[in-house]
This record gives structure tokens, sequence and C-alpha cells, in this order.
């Protein structure tokens, strides 16, 4: 049920997307990334309420990308853990916090969202935008891809002796190849102190995401552990898909 009703305030975000393959891995944009979960006031029970407030949530996600703010969103449709995933413009999480209090959702304490400053592949949001106001733009088609959350493993330091360093290196060869066979659509990392320090998006199912996870040695190492769910999204999302 948690799923549906997400993805009912989350499936317009094909609204908010992108067209064009990731560059080059130098190339980076700034973004800052929302988790939405299950707040303090959360009911499993359907509630008379829950329609409004599912209402006000989904017109200030429209109101936030008809400002250019939010730029992508979809939810996860595994139930477990965050419940979606939001994308916006802003790199600064206090420009969004007026914004974000607007939705009744998050205001009553339905739901709750943990932002991160995330550094990424570019596109996000770029070329969906200037098509979608177009005549023949097609309907939205949703697609499911697999994100990856990479936390702090066992092994995590926050210091970077050379044998740290050499597991980096080859974590960013391991990234190089995924992103040119295809298989990782989108990488980005987490700056600060968070516990969260990257987000990966596999267009491949989760089977497949988990065991290319595993082949990362920034993973076998332990500094990395990922958490990974199918994520619904409108097709044109992501760079390229």
């Amino acid at each position: 049920m948690i799923a549906c009703l997400v993805a009912c305030g989350l499936s317009w975000c094909g609204r908010a997307a992108a067209a064009s393959p990731p560059p080059p891995e130098a190339a980076t944009a700034r973004y800052t990334l929302g988790l939405l979960y299950r707040g303090r006031a959360f009911s499993a029970q359907r509630r008379p309420q829950d329609d409004s407030l599912q209402a006000g949530h989904l017109a200030n996600m429209r109101r936030m990308a008809a400002e250019g703010v939010l730029i992508g969103a979809g939810p996860f449709v595994d139930d477990a853990g965050p419940l979606g995933v939001f994308v916006f413009r802003a790199d600064s999480s206090f420009d969004l916090q007026p914004l974000l209090a607007r939705d009744p959702s998050l205001a009553s304490g339905r739901f709750r969202v943990e932002l991160h400053a995330l550094a990424g592949w570019p596109g996000i949001g770029r070329d969906y935008f200037r098509r979608a106001g177009r005549p023949d733009h097609p309907p939205d088609s949703m697609v499911t891809y697999s994100l990856a959350l990479l936390r702090r493993g066992p092994k995590w330091t926050s210091n970077v002796p050379p044998s740290v360093e050499r597991v980096l290196r080859h974590h960013a060869e391991h990234v190089e190849r995924l992103r040119r066979d295809g298989s990782l659509i989108f990488a980005g990392g987490i700056e600060g102190r968070d516990d969260l320090r990257g987000l990966f998006v596999f267009a491949a199912d989760t089977g497949r995401a988990r065991e290319l996870v595993r082949r990362d040695p920034a993973v076998r190492a332990g500094r990395f552990v990922a958490e990974i769910h199918p994520w619904w999204v409108a097709f044109g999302v992501l760079p390229g898909h």
C-alpha cells in the first residue's frame, strides 16, 4: 500500500527529467538529494485526512517543479526503508526549507525528508523541461531502475592512508567500467559528514545491481555498504534514459 500511495504522489516526476548521455566522469553538477521517509505521524491505516494531505503533497511538488527547483522524483517500490527520492536543483538545503514547509504531508509529520548535498553527473532535469512544453511531447511512461545508496561500511575511516587510496582508485575504475558498458546510468557522491556517502542508479534489476555492487573494490574492502531499491521513475528523468 505504501509504494502505491507514494507512487500516486510521485509518478508525475517525468515532468522533471533529462535526455542526454552522461559526460566524462570529471564533469559534475551539484544537486540536493531528498530521501522521503515515513514520519512520526504516519499511519499504515488509511485515514480520512490522508487524501487531502496527499493532494497537498502532490500540489507542492508541482509547484517546486514549476519554480525550477524540483527536477526529478520517483518512489521506491519495495516498501523497505526510504519511500522515495527527490532531486533538487538547489545546492543548499537551507534554501529548500521554506518550500518543503508548504507540503502538508511534511508539516503534519506524515512524511519527513532527509536532505543531502549531492555532486554527480550532470543532466538531470535539463532536456526534459525543454521539450515538456512542446505540443508533440509524448505521454509519460514509467521505467524501473535499481538505485543503490552507499553508506559507511564497517571498515570506513575518515583518514585516507595509501592502502585506502588504492581501494578508492580501484573503486573509481570500477565505476568508469560500469559507465562505459551502460550498466551505470548515474553516479554521485554525498558531500559533508553524512553516513550516506554516494548514490548509483543502474539500468538493471536489483539482482544484477547487487552483483555489480558486490564487485566494487570499496564494497569488498568494507569501506562502503550498499542498500539497493527498485526505483520507479518516468522515462527521461535520467540523462539518456
